[in-house]
């Protein structure tokens, strides 16, 4: 089973290997507020596509009883009463949407999980400093001022609410230590750089690629639910223009045929609208982008022999800049029919 975020929270086995860099590893100064931030933007991303797509659906309806009401379904006495759960559905389905907008949810999903993934690069930009440190203690003492300072900044930051995410920048969100650092306690350096590899590059690497394989399967699944609709659509239309041409006076044929056909074409819509709120190609695309992008980083790090703090900083930088790239995707997103 997958287990999320175990980057920040490792297994036991992990935790005993790197004790020597506990602070890092384990520290309520960041984990504590990386979970409420995790918590809320999973609430949050959850109830906006739930009700995103409810609201979605609930018109749907209403607006494919609208067409059959016009091509398909003969005029009756108690036609008024039939219409009015089809009305009651379709304002239902505004009446979400309208509440997803003053609720703000999107909002609330994009800010919150900008402050986790912010805490998680902050708590990984803290690895340097066990270069400097000579006991543990030490190193518990600067991690300590360290996320306290960081955690204030980014409250701050985030006071301004959107502005927050429109104005980052993620070269200033990373901090620079010196790169002249020598290890004042050789077990501490080596854990610390061992730690930062396996927790923050090998498990980004992981993930994006994990990520890259589920999008392609829901990108297979999405393409051909489109050709299919598309395609029947289609051929639909074509075969109401034959039967009108050949048989002028099958009329009910005719509108059937006309209503499966709009049928095809308005699924079609709902089926591209709900891929693009899930941001599933965009995603695929930008974990590729972010795979290559660690992996050219990597590379040019291990040619320059840079030292751990760059390391940590240009890695930073670039895990940074997929935050940059996601929250300016995801905010373009909308159930709107």
């Amino acid at each position: 089973m997958e287990i999320h975020n175990r980057d920040l929270f490792p297994p036991e086995d992990l935790k005993k290997l790197y004790s020597a860099v506990e602070p890092l590893i384990v520290n309520p100064l960041v984990d504590a507020p990386f979970k409420k931030h995790e918590r809320a933007a999973v609430e949050a991303k959850k109830s906006y596509h739930r009700f995103g797509r409810l609201a979605a659906v609930f018109v749907l309806i209403s607006v494919l009883f609208t067409v059959a009401e016009s091509l398909v379904i003969p005029p009756f006495c108690g036609l008024r009463f039939v219409v009015i759960p089809f009305l009651g559905i379709g304002m239902v389905g505004l009446g979400i949407q309208v509440h997803l907008l003053i609720t703000k949810k999107k909002h609330l999903w994009l800010i919150h999980r900008f402050a986790a993934e912010r805490i998680r690069s902050m708590k990984f930009q803290a690895y340097p400093l066990a270069m400097s440190a000579a006991t543990r203690e030490q190193l518990e003492h600067q991690v300590g001022a360290f996320y306290e300072h960081e955690i204030a900044r980014l409250e701050m930051e985030l006071n301004s609410g959107e502005a927050s995410l429109q104005l980052f920048s993620p070269a200033k969100a990373v901090t620079q230590f010196s790169t002249r650092l020598t290890a004042a306690n050789a077990a501490i350096g080596d854990a610390a750089r061992e730690a930062y590899r396996e927790l923050r590059i090998a498990y980004q690497k992981r993930f994006a690629t994990g990520e890259i394989q589920k999008l392609q399967v829901q990108q297979r699944i999405g393409y051909t639910t489109a050709d299919i609709l598309y395609l029947s659509g289609a051929s639909l239309a074509i075969a109401s223009l034959i039967c009108i041409s050949l048989f002028p006076n099958a009329i009910v044929i005719s509108h059937w045929i006309d209503f499966l056909a709009v049928t095809g074409f308005i699924l079609g819509l709902m089926n591209t609208i709900m891929e693009n709120a899930s941001l599933a190609e965009s995603s695929k695309a930008r974990y590729e982008e972010y795979l290559r992008a660690l992996d050219e980083c990597e590379e040019e790090l291990t040619a320059e022999s840079a030292r751990f703090p760059e390391i940590v900083r240009r890695i930073e930088r670039v895990a940074l800049e997929e935050l940059g790239d996601f929250c300016r995707a995801a905010s373009k997103i909308s159930y709107r029919l």
